[in-house]
């Protein structure tokens, strides 16, 4: 029955939690579990540090992407949290983009596991995919600024969720796998039981670029700028990442000859 399927979907958090740590480090607290079933008036799944609590009378079937979304919360808005709305957009776009490396990461199983060239490339194959249907979207998508948030709007899907996790592809395919994760590493310990500020972020990011020559880290900067600080009508961000529709951001004064 639907208690069953439940519990079936609850047991698999040690196992997304193990995941999770790949890319954010060690979990960061002492305890974690789910409530099934809370108050009938949420409406959504909710996390707090240490907990999740998925919504309704407990008849409902919890969705496990879902799962995936609020216990990477942990790292992202519980153990480093948003300074402000206009940082609701980081966490929210990370924990969106936990349900895509879940994804990525079974495709990858299907090809042959992380340990074969096909593998790894069916992992990021499936990121690009899905990049690729974001930049795709209308207008619609890119009228809101991430960072221009506010107490009525700092939840906006689109802002808020899914141009973020957009960016974030965009970012691993520029760092690089390790950059990527080295960057999340450093902000986890950095930034641990205390809340992160966009140039904070953007500093962790510019870190671990491959070639951080001036040229590259101004063109992080306009990347940043394109990504999370601008409202767009009829046009998108143009700066994108290797082997992503858009303009390259490895072109011109930056280069990178060692990604990879």
């Amino acid at each position: 029955g639907i208690q069953a399927r439940n519990a079936a979907a609850l047991a698999k958090q040690p196992g997304i939690t193990r995941f999770e740590e790949q890319f954010a480090g060690p979990f960061p607290f002492a305890s974690d579990g789910v409530v099934v079933g809370g108050p009938a008036t949420r409406s959504s799944d909710e996390e707090m540090q240490s907990m999740i609590v998925l919504p309704g009378n407990g008849l409902g079937l919890v969705y496990l992407g879902g799962l995936y979304h609020e216990n990477f919360h942990q790292w992202w808005g519980d153990n480093v949290s948003d300074g402000n709305f206009d940082m609701t957009f980081f966490k929210e776009g990370m924990a969106t983009l936990a349900v895509q490396l879940d994804s990525a990461n079974e495709a990858e199983q299907k090809a042959g596991g992380p340990d074969t060239a096909k593998g790894r490339a069916a992992f990021e194959h499936y990121l690009v995919q899905q990049f690729d249907s974001m930049y795709a979207l209308g207008p619609g998508f890119w009228q809101l600024a991430p960072s221009n948030r506010s107490a009525a709007t700092y939840l906006d899907l689109f802002a808020v969720y899914e141009r973020p996790k957009a960016a974030l592809i965009a970012l691993y395919q520029i760092l690089g796998p390790s950059g990527f994760d080295a960057a999340l590493w450093t902000i986890q310990r950095r930034y641990a039981s205390s809340s992160i500020a966009e140039p904070q972020m953007e500093a962790a990011f510019a870190a671990r670029l491959p070639n951080r020559s001036a040229a590259c880290r101004t063109r992080l900067s306009q990347f940043f700028k394109q990504w999370f600080d601008t409202a767009y009508h009829g046009a998108r961000p143009q700066i994108t990442g290797p082997g992503l529709p858009g303009d390259p951001f490895y072109t011109g004064a930056c280069t990178s000859p060692s990604r990879r």
